[in-house]
């Protein structure tokens, strides 16, 4: 993305490092839209954590 000039968002590299840390753990994504904001969930394995989101 930067190569690209695109500007990260806030808290973007935690994130990957959250979903990194995960290792080969499943998450699961759930998306919830509104009519001017999008997030994308990450949710543990056995979907009783947030392991990050973005949006």
């Amino acid at each position: 993305m930067l190569d690209t000039g695109v500007t990260l968002r806030p808290g973007l590299a935690e994130a990957v490092d959250r979903l990194y840390a995960a290792g080969t753990d499943r998450v699961s994504l759930a998306a919830i839209s509104g009519a001017q904001r999008r997030f994308t969930v990450f949710l543990s394995e056995d979907l009783t954590c947030c392991v990050t989101c973005m949006g």
